[in-house]
């Protein structure tokens, strides 16, 4: 996610913002946490974490630029990096080895499956798709990606990217694998396996598990999929397919697709129903029916816990995400069975999925400019109209806000479209906090992360270039006193409200000749928010990041939290 967004804003000037946008969805709440920590050091306002299940990623409708009606918004380039089975970072993970079985890429492959499916409804026609795993076990692999490109019929095609990143070593996918089910046994077809042995999600899906016809295959270009295996280059084992959307999925796809659905699902009962007669017969003629009755339900709970442990065998995976059409797993519990057993019944549509219900919490809400405590923020640091208006945002709580957030013009786009159907982890960045001074002209501060996005429309007024000296003395002390600066910088000062925020400057570029340097080579300005006091100077920055950025300014290691 950080590299998709560091390329996003390569040739962007400061202070301006891309034409685009991330979407960075998980499907649990908390690893969606942590990556809005991530995310939140690289400063963007293009990004928007949200919090759903991928197979169940919701439409999101615009007007049409012709004709008026309605038109889902598609997105030119999509990543899958779906949940598995992390059988390829056993040398980092040496832990998988415990919990690892030949049959957890059984309960995988179908929410694998629905993600791409899902993905590439929501696919621009031309864009491109990746779809990686961590595992290098075909069936979460070459078995997703040959029965996805067979589903929709041509609408999607493998790339080649065997000239792309020429030293890293890979290996073309598969084109045959054999299937081990509980039992240790290999099978060729899904016709040589018992299917009394299975759990029912696994004999309803049992199909997909399987390669396709090798001239099918050899269609398909399966040849085109990247292995990469840890003994190559020293590295974790991954799994690459890289897609291009070629043909849009038409209305007549997706009602093919739908039927075709529909009667798998009803083979599949046939197949079920068939299976239930022979072993009522087989159990009727040893004369042991009430045995033969009670031994189904306990051979599928049995099996059910081979998928939960499968499901969790990657870290955090959401627990029962996907997994609609699992009803035989009796350790969900509650409401979430409830659905995953009516789900069952209607084959997964991924054109128009069941959406996800909304989050508990306060959602964003855009802020007008023109009036209110935001227009008394905007007037106090003079910031520029060159800032556009219509990217502040908040979450509310009592009809008042705490901060204040930034985003592009595309994420408001995108987040005014989408009203209450996304679930908004967190977007943008924090330009502006309240402060908790009562007699201050200003109720908010800025903050250090919006600082960057700011600086340029920020007034001059609230900006003091300082000499390498004043930097290291703001550094070195804690709530550094005026009087330890050097008189042109306490001159520039004076002309800050008291208890407001000053940002202190420091361009190593207009400093080259100085006797006192950084302890490290610095490249970009350094432009550090402080509250204005009295008599002192107060550095608002995260401890941590404070500490990190004198280490390298300064060469010292300074521990903020103890003080």
């Amino acid at each position: 996610t950080a590299q998709l967004i560091e390329a996003l804003h390569v040739g962007v000037e400061p202070g301006k913002t891309p034409s685009g946008l991330v979407v960075a969805n998980d499907a649990d709440y908390k690893r969606a946490c942590m990556l809005v920590h991530q995310v939140n050091r690289l400063n963007s306002p293009n990004i928007v974490v949200t919090n759903h299940s991928g197979e169940r990623f919701p439409n999101i409708y615009r007007t049409e630029a012709q004709g008026g009606g309605r038109e889902i918004v598609q997105f030119d380039r999509i990543l899958c990096d779906v949940p598995c089975s992390g059988d390829g970072t056993t040398r980092k993970n040496v832990r998988v080895w415990e919990k690892w079985r030949p049959d957890d890429a059984h309960s995988l492959n179908p929410v694998q499956t629905k993600i791409v499916q899902r993905a590439a409804y929501l696919l621009k026609t031309g864009g491109r798709l990746v779809y990686s795993t961590c595992s290098l076990n075909p069936i979460e692999n070459e078995a997703v990606v040959a029965h996805v490109l067979d589903h929709f019929e041509g609408a999607l095609q493998l790339v080649d990217v065997s000239d792309q990143l020429p030293s890293l070593k890979r290996r073309p996918g598969l084109a045959t694998w054999k299937v081990m089910t509980r039992d240790g046994e290999l099978h060729d077809s899904p016709q040589t396996a018992m299917l009394s042995t299975m759990s029912r999600s696994q004999r309803r899906h049992f199909d997909s598990f399987f390669p396709l016809s090798r001239e099918r295959m050899d269609e398909l270009h399966i040849e085109r999929c990247m292995r990469i295996y840890s003994h190559l280059q020293n590295t974790g084992g991954f799994f690459v397919a890289v897609f291009e959307k070629v043909a849009p999925i038409s209305v007549d796809e997706k009602k093919k697709a739908a039927a075709k659905a529909a009667e798998e699902h009803k083979r599949f009962e046939e197949r079920l129903r068939a299976l239930s007669e022979a072993k009522e017969q087989a159990c009727a003629a040893d004369g042991d029916e009430d045995e033969g009755a009670s031994k189904r339900p306990a051979d599928e709970e049995d099996a059910a816990g081979a998928e939960i442990d499968a499901k969790r065998t990657k870290v955090d995976l959401a627990r029962g995400d996907g997994n609609e059409d699992e009803d035989d797993e009796e350790g969900e519990g509650g409401a979430d069975s409830t659905d995953a057993a009516s789900e069952a019944k209607a084959p997964y549509m991924p054109n128009d999925p069941r959406e996800d219900p909304a989050l508990p919490e306060n959602p964003f809400l855009f802020l007008d400019a023109s009036t209110g405590e935001l227009k008394k923020i905007l007037d106090f640091y003079g910031i520029k109209e060159s800032m556009s208006r219509n990217g502040f945002l908040s979450r509310m709580e009592n009809n008042s806000y705490r901060s204040v957030y930034y985003v592009s013009d595309s994420v408001r786009e995108l987040m005014v479209l989408a009203g209450q159907r996304l679930r908004v982890v967190n977007t943008g960045i924090r330009v502006f906090n309240r402060n908790c001074v009562r007699d201050a002209d200003c109720a908010f501060r800025l903050v250090c992360e919006g600082t960057p996005q700011l600086l340029p429309h920020l007034s001059e007024r609230f900006v003091v270039d300082v000499p390498f000296g004043d930097l290291r003395a703001l550094l070195e002390e804690v709530n550094p006193l005026l009087t330890t600066l050097s008189e042109e910088t306490r001159a520039r000062i004076a002309g800050v409200p008291v208890s407001s925020s000053v940002v202190i400057r420091y361009d190593p570029a207009a400093h080259v000749g100085d006797s006192e340097q950084p302890f490290t080579r610095l490249t970009a300005t350094l432009a550090i928010p402080c509250w204005r006091g009295n008599a002192s100077l107060s550095v608002h920055m995260d401890k941590n990041q404070l500490c990190s950025l004198i280490h390298r300014v300064l060469g010292k290691t300074i521990d903020r939290n103890a003080e």
